[in-house]
């Protein structure tokens, strides 16, 4: 025995998300905050990858990444990861600079 499926009787649910009435101020509100964790996110990511870039290829070479291939790391980070800070001064702040 075969059992036929169509998309009118069993695959869809009775209200599908789509036909829901929305709130447009939640609507609104969680595009705004999607918009403002996108651009947090950007402003993260070009902040360490300036950082890594501004270091010496001996530093990059001990962490372990080649200078060419700051941008695909970076871009491979998660949130908790892009909100890593250095722990050390920059080179030329101890130096009297």
């Amino acid at each position: 025995m075969q059992t036929f499926l169509t998309p009118g009787n069993f695959l869809s649910p009775a209200l599908s998300r789509s036909t829901a009435p929305r709130d447009p101020a939640k609507t609104a509100g969680r595009t705004l905050r999607r918009w403002a964790r996108a651009a947090i996110r950007r402003w993260q990511r070009n902040k360490l990858i300036a950082t890594l870039e501004a270091m010496d290829d001996w530093v990059l070479h001990d962490i372990g990444i080649y200078r060419d291939d700051i941008r695909d790391v970076v871009n491979t980070f998660d949130d908790r990861e892009l909100g890593m800070e250095f722990f050390a001064a920059p080179i030329g702040s101890h130096r009297g600079e």
